[in-house]
């Protein structure tokens, strides 16, 4: 079994004081997360704090701490009234977009990192929201890897190597190969997502063990594509269609009993 942390919404405005007291955990266990680092953040949502002026050194210090860097999207902004291959959310920086604007966006933010110098190959949209141009935009601007995807085992696509991420969230670990647990440390602070500090700390106390790297998550063999593009349109109908409604029939079956 393998797990990997990942941390979405990096940006010089972000809440770093959530923030730091999810890196005092992860130093405590010793956990090298994958940071999703936004080029030029325009969200409103993420304003939260004056921008930090020595954010992108503090970016290069996480990184030489262990720290593996991808790109989160270009400025994070939902111009789009696409869903994605694999969400249910009406809004997105990259779905339905045209294949010449997402090359362009892309690359402004590879650009951008690397005018820092940061330089990665790895990638993974805000909101999990991407398609099929998304995938070839990638490749056209030389990235090798996007952390997102709902297979069950990772697959290739134009040359880009697709690391899934099922729960897009802390998952309850049971026995699947691989699991990927996102986290967004600014919106501890709201009482309906404090729980993710909690479970941060659950996932690291009871699973330390088995917690890698990006370097050696990424390693895992890739399935076949065809089998795995089946897999994750089932489990997308599964998740978005099929399970709201059987948990429906459930409360209502529920309620029948109690007043029965």
């Amino acid at each position: 079994m393998k797990i990997l942390v990942r941390f979405d919404d990096i940006c010089p405005t972000m809440d770093f004081a959530q923030f730091k007291r999810a890196t005092d955990l992860l130093d405590k266990y010793e956990v090298k997360p994958l940071i999703g680092v936004i080029p030029d953040c325009k969200d409103p949502d993420l304003d939260i704090e004056k921008p930090h002026e020595d954010f992108w050194e503090f970016v290069k210090g996480l990184q030489a701490k262990g720290y593996t860097i991808a790109m989160h999207g270009y400025q994070h902004v939902f111009n789009s009234d696409h869903k994605g291959i694999v969400t249910n959310r009406i809004g997105s920086e990259f779905a339905g977009h045209p294949l010449n604007v997402q090359i362009e966006k892309i690359k402004k933010g590879k650009d951008i990192l690397e005018s820092h110098g940061i330089y990665t190959d790895i990638f993974f949209a805000p909101a999990h929201s991407y398609d099929e141009n998304t995938i070839k935009a990638l490749a056209e601007n030389g990235f090798n890897y996007m952390s997102d995807g709902k297979s069950n085992a990772p697959y290739m696509w134009f040359g880009v190597k697709l690391m899934p991420d099922r729960n897009s969230g802390c998952p309850r670990i049971k026995h699947r190969n691989l699991y990927t647990a996102v986290f967004h440390a600014h919106e501890w602070v709201r009482p309906d997502k404090e729980y993710g500090y909690r479970d941060l700390q659950s996932l690291l106390s009871q699973h330390s063990a088995n917690i890698v790297v990006w370097n050696d998550f990424a390693q895992v063999s890739c399935g076949n594509f065809t089998i795995q593009r089946i897999n994750e349109r089932c489990y997308c109908f599964y998740e978005q269609k099929l399970k709201p409604v059987l948990v429906k029939i459930k409360r209502e079956l529920e309620n029948f009993l109690i007043w029965r």
